[in-house]
């Protein structure tokens, strides 16, 4: 069971597993990053990778902060499930820097 932690929310943690099942149940195979230093209501990127770790359930007194920053992606890209690359925004249609899931269970 492998941790992630977020060094801008008083080190909160999530379990990798909970990135995965995300990823699956959305049935997606990258999310963009998103990184952005506005409120969480202010957002401009709703399904990004920043807004997901921000409502996580253990990120409690730092949603309006920015929580997919470098640190946090080089632990996911660590993990044989996840690799960093650039594909288009769904909602700006850019490319973006985003992170993208390998599934190995498929």
């Amino acid at each position: 069971m492998e941790q992630i932690t977020l060094p801008h929310a008083n080190n909160a943690k999530f379990n990798i597993n909970d990135l995965i099942n995300h990823f699956r149940t959305k049935q997606i195979n990258y999310m963009i990053i998103g990184s952005t230093q506005v409120t969480l209501q202010n957002h401009r990127k709703p399904d990004s990778l920043d807004v997901w770790l921000r409502t996580h359930k253990n990120v409690i007194n730092y949603k309006d902060t920015c929580q997919s920053v470098n640190n946090v992606i080089s632990q996911m890209i660590k993990h044989k499930s996840f690799s960093l690359g650039l594909r288009k925004c769904p909602k700006t249609n850019r490319i973006c820097k985003a992170l993208v899931f390998c599934d190995n269970q498929k």
